[in-house]
């Protein structure tokens, strides 16, 4: 408890420094909720799903009961439940030509066939097609015309459509699973072949085909059909984050591995969180559960590295504490901005820490023009540009002509449009061509570029003309060496960094071949929705007071909401959270301070119990040296059956005023305890930690036995208790794990090595000593 006011006073104390009211903080240090790992699905609802059945309309269900209520009814353990109603959706994301994708699909196949009760569907992709994509053979966002051979996954997708647009979905996915049969009955290794997909066509086709199937197969070769669907299925897998993945499940939209048993577990975790929806008329016989889910948590794409798990927590910097002791890099970014956006608040920052001598430096910051391009109304971002020590000259040149674009186009249209052609033209005539840094005039013919892509896009020529006739190299290598340092504060690693940093959340390092702008996208979505919703909630209803009102920009304020929501979320708080709003405490709560207070402390007693009485004393303390808001409401039990109290408890806690005023005499802490029973035996002891070895020093009587009515006229009895010494205990054992029998430990300083020693017990290998408080060496015996 000491601990969590200690940390809400620090935030306190950094949130004032930004002029932020007394009573916003302890608002915002009360209502934030604390950062924790949800429940995220991927949303993957698009027309490139092929679904193999329907439990609410395919006829070999309609046997089955359709009532929804049917879920919450007991039955065995591991028997299913057969409701008519698409409850889970296992969507299969593979590649049809590799052997897990194959596997996946007979898995699938079987299942069906054996009337599992599940929706199955798939979504299929080309992993050389996408490789294409991101060697940058293709062009970003769209697709080109590619003259190579096409690849065989490409062609098993635009086979699987036609079929299944001609034969049915069924036939479909027995195409597929006759290639896996072909394959497994060949002799040659496990790579599928061209022979395998084309008898597996012929087979598929033969029984309803009205043409011989091998001039249709000849004739689909050729003309390229279904080019354009199958390079958009691959497509919407590259955005969706899952190309990596080779071959996975989405479960209602949460990924996992594709196998039976993730498959089987998914679905008893899934089913008490339908049920629940079920019973409380969330979920009814015409309720989409799939729509419900991804509606209410689905994310458009899927990154590890940004959603986390429960056992990773993300790392959290406070960005607060870093520009409030002085001059910070932070004081100094100028923004970039969605076009007309610049005049709004935005609550979510990105910084990109961008290593511009580096092509994955420069890819991250074309992918974060490219999200601004694509339009965000709540998300801003600044670039942090570093560098190795030996950056060229048109390295320099690059960022400072970036910086200078900012500060004085941001507002423009055309900024964007600018930058990204400046950086498309920077990365493929000096990033991935060292050696024309370096070349007789390639300072003159960036300039000239520049100048010319600032006409194109309706900038002004001479102001770039001017601005570099008088930059100064030394102060732009001065400026990224204090980058450098900044990030090295932040992630450990100085130059050469690419990292992103949003509301304070640090993402290190950043593989900025396969981060995206949608990745972007997805952290403005996350971060926004989790933390920082809350906190400018908050910052939008304060009356600043001593501020200047032209100081009260949208920059001011997005400021003021990025470095409050970094610093709230490196609160170490658990992801219990309580609301004690909801409670009527008008007859029996003790309230406390006012509502000026930084720190506002809630607490449910029991007046009548032990934990009661610890509770209490701790609380007194707290009230002591924080002056913290409090409620304390009483929450006693409703009967007594039995004495509720065997003990009486104080808490002792060093104060401030230890030494005596008179002399150099200390007064130690001490506990009092009045109006005791004068009839019952009493016991004083000392609740202490385990390895304290405390004992009374002073005693006149038996401390085990008092009886107060036989002090006589003696009305007060007292005891001193010494902490003689703490117990250092541990375990060791010989190389094969056996207790050492006979070994003897010593512990001692460099100069008296033996003050102490213990034999080490034969049968469990344990040992304990009695020490003071300091460092000691630890040493077997001669």
């Amino acid at each position: 408890l000491l601990d969590l006011v200690h940390q809400d006073l620090s935030l306190a104390d950094q949130f004032a420094k930004t002029k932020i009211p007394e009573s916003i903080i302890r608002k915002l240090l009360t209502s934030v909720p604390p950062s924790e790992s949800s429940m995220f699905r991927v949303d993957f609802r698009f027309s490139h799903v092929h679904y193999l059945n329907n439990l609410e309309e395919d006829s070999m269900y309609k046997r089955w009961r359709s009532n929804i209520n049917e879920i919450l009814m007991p039955v065995f353990p591991g028997q299913l439940r057969y409701i008519r109603k698409n409850l889970f959706h296992a969507v299969f994301v593979l590649d049809p030509s590799s052997v897990c994708g194959l596997e996946a699909i007979d898995m699938i196949t079987n299942l069906y066939e054996n009337s599992f009760p599940m929706r199955f569907g798939v979504i299929l992709y080309s992993s050389n097609f996408i490789k294409k994509i991101e060697s940058g053979a293709e062009l970003h966002g769209a697709v080109a015309n590619s003259q190579n051979e096409e690849d065989l996954s490409s062609l098993m997708i635009r086979l699987f459509i036609y079929i299944k647009e001609n034969h049915g979905t069924h036939s479909a996915f027995q195409f597929l699973s006759n290639v896996n049969r072909l394959r497994m009955e060949s002799e040659s290794d496990d790579a599928i072949e061209m022979h395998h997909v084309e008898g597996a066509f012929v087979e598929t086709v033969l029984p309803k085909a009205k043409t011989p199937p091998q001039d249709m197969l000849l004739k689909l070769e050729k003309d390229q059909s279904f080019k354009e669907t199958s390079q958009e299925s691959s497509l919407s897998v590259l955005k969706l984050g899952l190309a990596k993945r080779q071959c996975s499940l989405l479960m209602n939209g949460l990924v996992l591995d594709a196998n039976e048993e993730a498959l089987v577990n998914a679905m008893n975790d899934e089913l008490p969180r339908i049920q629940e929806q079920v019973y409380y008329g969330h979920i009814n016989s015409h309720t989409d559960v799939l729509d419900k889910f991804l509606s209410e948590s689905g994310i458009s794409r899927y990154n590890p590295q940004i959603i986390g798990d429960s056992k990773t927590r993300p790392k959290f910097v406070s960005l607060a504490s870093l520009i409030l002791g002085g001059e910070s890099v932070l004081n100094h970014i100028d923004y970039l901005h969605s076009p007309e956006t610049m005049d709004d608040l935005k609550p979510v920052t990105h910084l990109l820490a961008v290593d511009v001598t580096s092509n994955e430096g420069i890819k991250l910051l074309r992918e974060g023009i490219r999200y601004l391009m694509a339009g965000t109304k709540i998300a801003r971002l600044g670039v942090l540009f570093n560098a190795k020590q030996d950056a060229d000259l048109s390295s320099l040149l690059f960022v400072k002509v970036f910086e200078f674009t900012v500060s004085s186009y941001g507002y423009k249209k055309e900024v964007l449009n600018f930058l990204d052609q400046l950086c498309s033209y920077y990365e493929h005539e000096y990033v991935l061509d060292p050696s024309a840094a370096v070349q007789d005039g390639h300072r003159e013919k960036l300039q000239s570029t520049i100048y010319e892509l600032a006409h194109e896009n309706g900038l002004s020529t001479d102001a770039f003309k001017s601005m570099l006739g008088e930059y100064d190299i030394d102060k732009m290598r001065e400026r990224l060496n204090k980058v450098a340092e900044f990030l090295y504060r932040l992630t450990g690693a100085g130059s050469a960094v690419n990292s992103v940093i949003t509301n304070g959340r640090v993402m290190f390092p950043v593989d900025a071949n396969s981060f995206l702008s949608d990745d972007l996208r997805l952290l403005e979505s996350m971060e926004f929705k989790q933390r920082t919703k809350y906190v400018l909630e908050i910052i939008e209803e304060v009356n600043w007071k001593d501020v200047d009102p032209d100081l009260l920009t949208s920059k001011f304020l997005s400021d003021v909401v990025m470095y409050v929501s970094s610093a709230m979320a490196t609160r170490e708080r658990s992801s219990e959270s309580a609301r004690f709003e909801i409670l009527h405490a008008d007859y029996s709560a003790v309230i406390l301070g006012n509502e000026n207070a930084s720190i506002h402390i809630d607490a449910v007693i029991d007046p009548l119990s032990p934990m009661g009485q610890k509770l209490a004393s701790l609380l007194r303390v707290v009230w002591k040296y924080s002056q913290p808001s409090m409620r304390i409401v009483l929450n006693p039990m409703s009967s007594l059956v039995d004495l509720p109290l065997k003990n009486y408890y104080r808490y002792v806690l060093p104060t401030m005023d230890d030494y005596s005023s008179t002399d150099s005499s200390i007064n130690g802490p001490k506990a009092f305890f009045a109006n005791m029973p004068l009839s019952k035996t009493l016991t004083m002891n000392l609740d202490v930690p385990e390895p304290w070895l405390v004992e009374p020093v002073i005693a006149i009587h038996d401390l085990d036995n008092i009886l107060l009515e036989n002090l006589g006229d003696t009305r007060t009895l007292q005891a001193v208790f010494e902490l003689e010494a703490l117990v250092l205990t541990g375990h060791c054992s010989e190389k094969d794990h056996e207790p050492p029998r006979g070994l003897q430990l010593i512990l001692g300083t460099k100069s008296k090595p033996h003050l102490v020693d213990t034999l080490v017990m034969a049968n469990l290998g344990y040992w304990q000593m009695k020490v003071s408080p300091g460092v000691w060496y630890l040493q077997l015996a001669p």
